[in-house]
């Protein structure tokens, strides 16, 4: 087994664990596998009838619904599963991980998961959230360019093994993510705005439109199918997503519906100029996004 933190550069091939065979999990372990890194992978799914579904999506890959067999001689482990079952998951992995793996994952809500598992791991876990995803969900959505261009936010913190930080680095990197860092309070303060928030405005939104006659939606085009495309995302997780990180949540939903109140009194006071406004300011801070350029 090699020493903690050791990167993709030696001499050894490195065995990457990942948990969850579903898009993220399955997605990087097929952009794993078209990288440079010279590396094995294994992918755990918690089910028999998982594996076996996943198996033919994933060729090259060891793919087993056995803990023991998925970890054997791991390097590196990814948690791909859902936010609650990440944060869970320390004391029953602490079996089966080898005492010198890295470990790291890609839950969207980072304050509470890391700190449950740098409780459980100590300096050898570093969290991550790849800020790319889908409506769609399963093994059968799995793509090897899911990550492409996609931001991958590391949450490391002071007690971070150095090491394994730069294990964490490399293995987004190789992916196909361009990598930014903050810290778990601040990842969570900000993706409840640009994650979490639009999701809850989507699922909103269709509510809305959709309360007094449903049969409306036939007649939708492509601006409501694009404000809304989020909102078909899995029930379940999402909300324990939203849940997990309700506060700052909270705090978005609460300023949404301050600039949507303004732009109503607006409205009703026919002032042409504020509405405008109002729209030509939203423009102008979304034309000049680096996302649109």
């Amino acid at each position: 087994m090699p020493l903690l933190g050791q990167d993709f550069s030696g001499s050894l091939r490195r065995r990457i664990t990942i948990l969850g065979p579903g898009l993220i999990g399955g997605s990087l372990a097929l952009a794993l596998q078209r990288s440079s890194l010279d590396c094995d992978i294994a992918v755990w799914a918690r089910r028999e009838e998982g594996a076996r579904e996943a198996r033919p999506f994933l060729e090259g890959c060891l793919v087993t619904d056995q803990l023991a067999e998925a970890f054997e001689n791991c390097d590196i482990a990814v948690l791909c599963m859902s936010p609650h079952a990440i944060e869970s998951s320390g004391p029953l992995l602490q079996e089966y991980i080898p005492t010198q793996a890295v470990i790291t994952d890609a839950g969207s809500v980072k304050e509470k998961i890391v700190q449950s598992l740098e409780a459980s791991f100590g300096n050898r876990f570093v969290g991550a959230h790849p800020m790319a995803g889908s409506d769609a969900s399963g093994i059968q959505a799995a793509r090897a360019g899911l990550f492409d261009g996609a931001i991958c936010i590391i949450t490391p913190t002071e007690n971070s093994h150095p090491s394994a930080l730069r294990l964490v680095r490399e293995l987004w990197s190789a992916a196909g993510c361009s990598l930014r860092e903050m810290n778990p309070a601040q990842h969570d303060r900000a993706i409840a705005r640009v994650s979490h928030l639009p999701h809850a405005a989507a699922a909103a939104l269709v509510r809305s439109a959709a309360c007094d006659t449903p049969a409306i939606l036939e007649l939708a085009g492509s601006g409501y199918r694009d404000s809304t495309r989020i909102a078909g995302g899995p029930s379940k997780m999402w909300a324990e997503i939203l849940l997990d990180n309700r506060s700052e949540v909270g705090n978005g939903i609460r300023d949404l519906q301050n600039q949507l109140e303004m732009l109503k009194i607006a409205l009703e006071s026919g002032d042409r100029n504020a509405v405008e406004a109002f729209l030509a300011d939203a423009r102008e801070l979304r034309i000049n996004h680096p996302l649109t350029k």
